[in-house]
């Protein structure tokens, strides 16, 4: 039926109703919710009836909510951090020598599951779900429940030690370099004097273990990053080997 058509019949039909209520006495005005009614089921057949164009309406949108991972945001324990420079690597194990899952972009979110001994390496959680290890100093975030629990990889084989003063405290911030060849991966003591250095479990062989730095975050150094009272000390010895699997405990003296 054509608009024209319609609207002629839809007329008719008023008319119609207007007499036969006249008839039957005085008319009931109709109640609002009929009016409603009316005005809907007329809207409804008009559209329908009205020809389309060659233009589809627009549709509305749809979206899917996706929870934001918001640097230190904490849900149910847990917290986000962002990457803080571009090209950082996700690996499957906490080290440099271990392989790399994902390159992530800068502002990249991740949630944080776990960390290694030493607190270098975060065990994360990219928005793939995609699991892995992210140096510590490459991301930004935290939050104010208590740190995450330690993570052990099942991949990694563990080099350890410990650096104390001749009065036996800790010295936090002494770099360690572990070397093999062209391979090399870095560690750095905690504030207990300790430093965990993982390596994959594959490798094997004698490696060297080496002091080569001292942070600026080192209870050795001053807030202007000079060593105290203007002494610098080291490491001794300043290397030593290890053969891989190592169970021993590694001791350096500083002085």
């Amino acid at each position: 039926m054509g608009m024209a058509r319609f609207i002629f019949a839809f007329s008719l039909l008023l008319i119609a109703s207007i007499l036969i209520a006249s008839c039957g006495g005085a008319p009931v005005p109709p109640s609002q919710g009929e009016v409603q009614t009316v005005v809907a089921v007329t809207f409804a057949a008009m559209t329908e009836s009205a020809p389309t164009s060659g233009m589809e309406p627009n549709a509305a949108a749809t979206f899917t909510l996706v929870p934001e991972l918001t640097p230190g945001k904490q849900v149910a324990n847990q917290y986000f951090v962002q990457t803080t420079a571009q090209n950082v690597n996700l690996r499957v194990g906490p080290g440099t020598l271990f392989k790399v899952s994902r390159v992530m972009a800068q502002g990249t979110s991740l949630e944080v599951i776990g960390r290694a001994r030493g607190g270098e390496w975060l065990y994360v959680a990219n928005q793939e779900g995609v699991y892995g290890w992210v140096l510590v100093h490459l991301v930004r975030g935290g939050h104010d429940g208590p740190p995450p629990a330690f993570v052990e990889p099942d991949n990694a084989s563990l080099v350890s030690g410990t650096v104390r003063t001749e009065l036996g405290t800790p010295v936090s911030g002494i770099g360690f370099a572990l070397e093999q060849g062209s391979n090399r991966s870095d560690a750095t003591t905690d504030s207990d004097g300790r430093f965990y250095a993982y390596l994959p479990s594959k490798l094997n062989g004698t490696w060297k273990v080496s002091y080569v730095s001292v942070s600026c975050t080192s209870n050795t150094m001053d807030s202007s990053c000079n060593c105290k009272s203007g002494l610098c000390g080291s490491a001794n010895p300043p290397s030593v080997d290890v053969s891989l699997p190592s169970s021993t405990d590694l001791v350096f003296l500083w002085k």
